[in-house]
């Protein structure tokens, strides 16, 4: 999808094997190879967070630990 995050190329390398992921409010931790990219990441957590189907995904780096951030989309209306 367009509107998808991707990792910057330069972004700084990632040494921890757990990354930090913030979704809905809570926080937990999750291997860092299945949180590099969108596609698995919503594969994982798509049975316990619908919302991640169309939400903005985003990624930081600090001292090696790898941080995703989740926030959801608003969804569309539908005509009534």
């Amino acid at each position: 999808m367009a509107n998808e995050e991707k990792p910057a190329e330069n972004a700084a390398p990632v040494t921890d094997a757990k990354a930090t992921i913030k979704i809905e409010g809570q926080e937990f931790e999750l291997d860092a190879a299945l949180a590099q990219d969108d596609k698995t990441l919503k594969t994982v957590l798509q049975p316990h967070f619908a919302s991640i189907e169309n939400a903005n995904i985003t990624r930081d780096v600090k001292d090696g630990k790898l941080t995703v951030t989740i926030v959801k989309r608003a969804g569309a209306k539908g005509f009534r």
